[in-house]
């Protein structure tokens, strides 16, 4: 799961007016991407349509609040029937496990602790424990977003 947003606390951050503090995630998986509000003020459209959560595909245009990007390659999304939900929004996809007390959770749901030298700890909000994404899925989602970026979206 990557955040994205005005702040620094953002897995990638958006310097504008228009974009709020944490305005979208994106999550990019084996076979398909997937964008969902997280309540921003000035929202996220694909094309003209504004979306609480969509598929991406190759050639559609996201625009979040003023800022319009081309999603310029984008994996076939999954079956939505095949994922694991999430145990707090069952209409999400869950992408994170708790080693703990193995909760299946959506990214929104995992409480990210920012550490020095840009480490981060994902964790449970309900026990605490750390979370790791779901077996099959890419560890290193970040580093992938980070560097297809450029392949991903034109802007």
């Amino acid at each position: 799961m990557n955040r994205i947003g005005r702040s620094s606390q953002n897995d990638f951050q958006i310097r504008h007016d228009s974009i709020s503090r944490f305005h979208c995630e994106v999550e990019v998986k084996e076979h398909g991407m997937l964008v969902r509000d997280l309540d921003s003020s000035n929202g996220d459209f694909v094309g003209e349509e504004q979306i609480a959560k969509a598929d991406l595909t190759g050639g559609q245009f996201l625009r979040l609040g003023d800022v319009r990007v081309e999603v310029q390659a984008a994996p076939e999304p999954p079956d939505p029937e095949s994922l694991p939900k999430c145990v707090n929004h069952p209409d999400y996809p869950a992408s994170m496990k708790c080693a703990q007390c193995g909760r299946l959770l959506c990214g929104p749901c995992i409480h990210i602790l920012k550490l020095a030298g840009d480490r981060t700890h994902k964790l449970c909000p309900a026990c605490s424990g750390h979370c790791e994404p779901l077996a099959g899925m890419n560890r290193h989602q970040k580093g992938l977003l980070g560097n297809l970026m450029g392949k991903l979206f034109k802007c």
